[in-house]
């Protein structure tokens, strides 16, 4: 499996989207040439967006492919899920993981 990170390319839509949806950060990757990847960055967790392209079913047996891979680096913990569910009418799998990069330590 091939990720490959696409913010750079779809600045446009990052900047809309950032304003449109309030999160402080949104990554996008191309999955195998065969979905999609949003990543929406909020203070206290990260939500995934899967979807496939060319009107194919996003399945759960796609969002298992890709938390196989473990990390997308630097901050983004596959394994590390807290809420996980299909909106079969939008024909996406959201996924719902911890932010930690964002957290100070507050220790005096």
């Amino acid at each position: 499996m091939f990720i490959i990170e696409m913010s750079e390319y779809e600045s446009d839509f990052i900047t809309k989207s950032t304003k449109t949806t309030g999160a402080s950060l949104i990554r996008t990757f191309d999955v195998n040439h065969e979905m999609s990847l949003f990543a929406y960055y909020y203070e206290d967790y990260i939500h995934l967006k899967l979807r496939r392209y060319k009107d194919q079913e996003t399945t759960m047996d796609d969002w298992l492919s890709l938390k196989a891979v473990g990390l997308l680096y630097p901050d983004i913990n596959l394994a590390d899920v807290s809420e996980i569910y299909i909106d079969q009418e939008e024909n996406q799998l959201h996924v719902q993981i911890p932010n930690y990069t964002h957290k100070r330590n507050d220790y005096k």
